[in-house]
């Protein structure tokens, strides 16, 4: 059915719209710029077994019907559309893992890139990523886990954010952006938002 192009486009029409709209927010917010970062949705049943990712090289804060795609999330094989985004192995690696997982959405978030980078110059490691003595703080780093740097697109970095997304709905990967998960993409958002903002908090109390 979702290689019919009619019935794939009725099928998609809503995650479609949901991802614009996410996608849209982020890069309003500078978490996403360009074509960098991707999007998915896990499809309600009948059609769990099914994604609807961005596809490669789309602009996310201009999303388009074209720009999104169907996928078979455990063998992979694309149902309509596409190419899919290069990080479509890391979505359907924690949608295999996480059958509860709803929505990915993989941002470059600029004050979390920052505050990474800034931590690395001055030699004080990913253990003090996001600590802050705030209440807010202990809430949303206790969700936040933790992948090493791996190249982008590779088995290697999708099979250890999908480990690390297993008790952890947010995954910052080291050298490269954050990955959140979540029952919708705007849950997801929302974690990706509480973790820059507290990245944006810890930078200005470093000045």
């Amino acid at each position: 059915m979702h290689k019919d192009f009619q019935s794939a486009q009725e099928l998609m029409a809503p995650y479609v719209e949901e991802m614009r709209d996410i996608c849209r927010d982020a890069w309003t917010q500078g978490l996403l710029s360009g074509c960098n970062g991707n999007a998915s949705r896990r499809l309600p049943a009948p059609h769990e077994s099914v994604a609807c990712l961005t596809c490669t090289g789309a602009a996310k804060g201009r999303l388009a019907p074209q720009n999104c795609c169907l996928v078979e999330i455990e063998s992979a094989a694309p149902l309509h559309g596409g190419p899919a985004s290069t990080e479509s192995g890391m979505h359907l690696a924690i949608y295999n893992a996480k059958p509860q997982c709803g929505a990915i959405l993989h941002t470059h978030p600029r004050r979390l890139l920052a505050l990474s980078l800034r931590l690395e110059k001055e030699g004080q490691g990913m253990e003090e990523f996001l600590r802050l003595p705030l209440f807010e703080a202990n809430v949303w780093r206790a969700r936040l886990g933790f992948a090493p740097a791996l190249p982008p697109g590779t088995a290697k970095l999708a099979d250890a954010v999908a480990r690390a997304s297993l008790d952890h709905p947010a995954v910052w990967m080291a050298g490269h952006g954050l990955c959140s998960t979540g029952a919708t993409l705007a849950e997801a958002l929302c974690l990706t938002e509480e973790l820059e903002h507290l990245a944006a908090i810890q930078l200005l109390s470093m000045r």
